[in-house]
């Protein structure tokens, strides 16, 4: 099963229809899982205990503002918040009773805010268009994916206006 708009190859070359929105060559983003995060302080604090032993051996260097650097940095990603409530394939349907026209077509992507509790908090960005062609409204929400909450107020705009 291909995502997105399928194109006829002749109506594509007659309106000169750019190679990389064709829907065959793309197919659905899938965000990375979070849960990989977990493995970052690992790695770090491996390459602490490397310096450290290093640092027996090699007495020329100093290591120490290094290996402090690091044991900041593993601390800060080991307190990162890892985990989604609302996966990719649940997005749509946690903004529905916020969209007050028809569903035709939506887009979905994952951006970032800062913030001090979760550092970076992911968030979902949602267009939804309705259902006519063209398209009569148009909405964008934005949803947190830890929370479940609504970030900012639901954007809605008439495209025929």
């Amino acid at each position: 099963m291909v995502d997105g708009i399928e194109i006829d190859k002749k109506d594509a070359e007659d309106s000169l229809l750019p190679e990389d929105l064709n829907s065959l060559a793309v197919g659905s983003y899938v965000v990375p899982n979070p849960i990989r995060r977990k493995y970052y302080p690992a790695y770090i604090l491996s390459v602490c205990a490397l310096f450290l032993v290093s640092s027996f051996f090699l007495t020329f260097i100093n290591f120490l503002p290094t290996l402090i650097i690091l044991f900041l940095l593993a601390s800060l990603l080991l307190f990162l918040n890892n985990k989604f409530k609302i996966n990719q394939g649940e997005v749509i349907s946690n903004v529905l009773p916020y969209i007050k026209h028809s569903i035709g077509y939506y887009s979905v992507a994952l951006t970032f805010i800062f913030n001090l509790k979760n550092i970076l908090t992911p968030v979902w960005t949602v267009i939804v268009y309705s259902h006519e062609s063209p398209p009569k409204f148009k909405t964008i929400v934005e949803i947190n994916a830890f929370s479940g909450d609504i970030v900012t107020e639901p954007y809605s705009e008439n495209l025929n206006a």
